[in-house]
């Protein structure tokens, strides 16, 4: 074992290596066991992993398109997978001790509890619902008004539209009374820190003690009105460390909670760090869970994966590709390429059908990390919590720019009528649809994919005409050309 390497950790290998792609292959295959076992032994025998995970991942969701048993069997198998094979390290005795992260917190005790430093916003809340596009703060009919354009443009689901709308009518609930929200990743461009703060709610903020998040919301504290809590190490510096410091981070988030807590995660990395931070922020959430100081988990679904759909999301992509002329330069490529370019987006049938926007430029990595949180929704909701789970819009985050693939895909998608929201954006989008979610409660769903589709905001990827891996690579084109 490597020394002085602590906190969440890949298993090891005979050999001693610590290996994210290893790792995904056993979790997968172990999910795929419980519905599948001849899918679940060709994950084994996949050599590349990175141009072959796009297949297990799909099938780990069209196994539960009409069986709630195996969504909730699948979500289950793989986050006992997954924790009982990730391990936290840490010294006992002078000694490195590995102890897999189901049991890391039971077992490790937090070496102190930091402090609390507390910003108080000075500002009056803000208390009509109002979302950034374009340069305009758009507010009620203006609002309503462009929901129904992106609705009618298949950018969002129409249950999308009814809950903004809901939260139009009911803004009282923007400072979502009687809880607080535990917000890991502070930073981040899609996270809902900064609208809950102008709404008036209570924030506790999780993030690196490096992060320059700390003074630019102590800057910002005169246009807030709700107060932001976040945790301080000894020498009073604000921050700590989701990998190394999660007992301590478990220790704080109780003492320093003023109501019962909402944990959101909307922490990113590259490659195998995003696995880690998935893996320790699954942990936490099912400590907090345990003894009641949270009640309800927040999550963010990339519209970058492989979703069931209802039906009639398949009838309007299906009509979209019909509404093309047989003359259409899409078909006539899509005809010559054996469907390698411009495949239709769902293939031929009624009733729900599997969306799969999965694309190789994403990486395994970053979709296990985004699919533990999934499975943790699922399995959540499955035990009678309240669960937010809301697909997000393709957005221009700095995460994608660096790519300059997908940066290039990006500015030709439009040519596709999917719509590239800016953060800003997304960002009040989300952060409303989570206040109607936490104030509404939980749906009322026969099968629990539909507890994931409600609400979505695909940007246009779920119901337009071809299947996204297919026609993104021109979409890249076209971009690159624009650039």
């Amino acid at each position: 074992m490597t020394p002085n390497i602590t906190g969440v950790q890949f298993p090891t290998d005979s050999a001693g290596n610590r290996s994210s792609g290893r790792l995904a292959k056993q979790v997968v295959a172990d999910a795929l066991a419980t519905v599948d076992p001849a899918a679940a032994e060709r994950v084994h025998k996949i050599k590349d992993w990175r141009k072959g995970y796009i297949q297990p991942f799909t099938e780990l969701v069209s196994a539960g398109v009409a069986d709630a048993a195996a969504w909730d069997g699948v979500a289950r198998a793989a986050l006992e997978s997954l924790q009982s094979r990730m391990v936290g390290v840490h010294e006992v005795d002078g000694q490195m001790v590995e102890t897999p992260m189901a049991d890391y917190l039971a077992v490790v005790p937090s070496r102190s509890t930091p402090g609390t430093e507390t910003v108080q916003g000075t500002a009056a809340p803000v208390t009509e619902l109002s979302i950034p596009y374009r340069g305009e703060e758009l507010t009620g009919d203006l609002l309503r008004a462009r929901l129904d354009t992106w609705v009618a443009a298949g950018v969002i689901e129409p249950s999308c539209a009814d809950a903004l709308r809901l939260v139009q009518d009911n803004p009282e609930w923007l400072s979502l009374p009687g809880r607080a929200m535990l917000v890991l990743g502070l930073g981040s461009e899609m996270g809902p820190a900064h609208r809950l703060l102008q709404w008036g709610a209570d924030v506790l903020g999780v993030d690196l003690p490096s992060s320059p998040v700390w003074d630019r919301y102590r800057e910002q504290a005169s246009g807030f009105a709700g107060r932001l809590h976040f945790p301080t190490l000894e020498d009073g510096r604000p921050g700590i460390d989701l990998l190394t410091q999660l007992p301590e981070l478990a220790a704080w988030a109780r003492s320093a909670a003023p109501a019962p807590l909402t944990v959101g995660s909307y922490f990113y990395a590259d490659g195998g760090t995003h696995v880690q931070l998935s893996s320790a922020a699954d942990a936490l959430v099912v400590d907090l869970l345990k003894d009641g100081t949270a009640d309800a988990l927040a999550y963010l679904a990339t519209p970058m994966d492989t979703f069931v759909v209802p039906a009639d999301v398949r009838r309007a992509s299906d009509a979209a590709l019909a509404a093309r002329k047989a003359t259409d330069v899409k078909k006539i490529v899509g005809t010559l390429t054996g469907q390698k370019v411009f495949h239709r987006n769902y293939e031929k049938g009624n009733g729900p059908a599997v969306h799969d926007a999965l694309v190789p430029q994403q990486g395994p990595n970053y979709t296990l990390a985004k699919r533990v949180q999934r499975w943790r929704a699922t399995t959540a909701f499955a035990d009678g919590h309240t669960v937010s789970v809301n697909v997000a819009p393709a957005t221009d985050t700095r995460s994608v720019t660096k790519n300059k693939i997908l940066a290039a895909t990006y500015k030709g998608a439009h040519a596709f009528g999917i719509e590239i929201f800016d953060p800003a954006t997304s960002s009040a989008m989300l952060a409303a649809l989570m206040v109607h979610d936490l104030n509404v409660g939980r749906p009322d769903v026969g099968v629990q994919w539909e507890h994931e589709s409600h609400g979505a905001a695909s940007g246009g990827l779920w119901r337009q005409p071809y299947l996204p891996r297919t026609a993104l690579p021109v979409a890249a084109l076209l971009g690159t050309v624009k650039r």
